[in-house]
């Protein structure tokens, strides 16, 4: 399998229906499937979720995308994710900033909570129905992260940077059903009838494998990769570690 962290958002979804509210993580080819497809692990973590919406696409525990011309294509409801309305213009304006002031937030270390204290103080923005604390948080780490990895190659070392916690230990950065890592599956197979709808067949979908959250944030909200070839139609499901 390639690996390719980071991709560029434009890259991964077909429009910017989702910016603001997923962060493409990385790019996966080469991974014995879908001949020269390319998939993509994107999560969501930053938002919370309205677990009373139900439709068949997209819950508050899974996405589904259709792969059209090699992107991401969306077609659940955004009313699943609290403060919809508000992210794309929050993560422009975060954006916007990281880009002028990244180098220095990373030279000078500084820590998630400081970073939040002083976006709040230099900005009024208006979050609505999102949480403030948690998007700041997720928007910052994700960012440094990035940031870090361009610069040094060294993938995950944020919290080795930011939060003191030592040396950061060398991650595959996917965790490939092929190499034994199932357990997850096996809950998610578990709890099939729990989590996702009758119209999901999920016996149509190869298990691809999982990355996992805290690597990119400090959420610990994994996100489970499954691929329908047939169908073009990608599965991510959420799962806490």
């Amino acid at each position: 399998m390639q690996i390719t962290p980071y991709p560029e958002f434009e890259t991964v979804f077909e429009n910017d229906t989702l910016k603001g509210i997923f962060y493409p993580l990385c790019k996966i080819s080469n991974f014995g499937l879908a001949g020269e497809k390319s998939l993509f692990f994107v999560s969501h973590n930053g938002i919370w979720t309205d677990e009373n919406v139900k439709n068949d696409y997209n819950r508050s525990n899974f996405i589904c995308f259709d792969l059209k011309n090699g992107k991401y294509s969306f077609k659940g409801d955004l009313t699943v994710y609290l403060g919809h309305r508000h992210a794309r213009e929050v993560f422009n304006t975060l954006e916007t900033d990281f880009e002028k002031h990244g180098n220095d937030y990373l030279s000078q270390q500084l820590k998630t909570d400081d970073y939040s204290a002083n976006i709040v103080e230099k900005y009024e923005i208006q979050f609505g129905d999102l949480d403030p604390e948690y998007y700041l948080q997720t928007f910052y780490e994700f960012a440094i992260n990035k940031l870090s990895f361009e610069k040094t190659g060294n993938f995950g070392a944020f919290n080795e940077i930011i939060n003191d916690w030592g040396k950061t230990d060398k991650s595959p950065i996917v965790y490939e059903v092929k190499d034994g890592n199932t357990s997850g599956f096996e809950n998610i197979m578990a709890n099939r009838d729990y989590l996702f709808p009758e119209s999901l067949k999920i016996d149509a979908y190869e298990k691809i494998g999982y990355i996992v959250g805290h690597e990119f944030f400090t959420d610990g909200n994994d996100t489970y990769l499954l691929f329908d070839d047939m169908g073009n139609t990608i599965l991510c499901v959420d799962h806490y570690s």
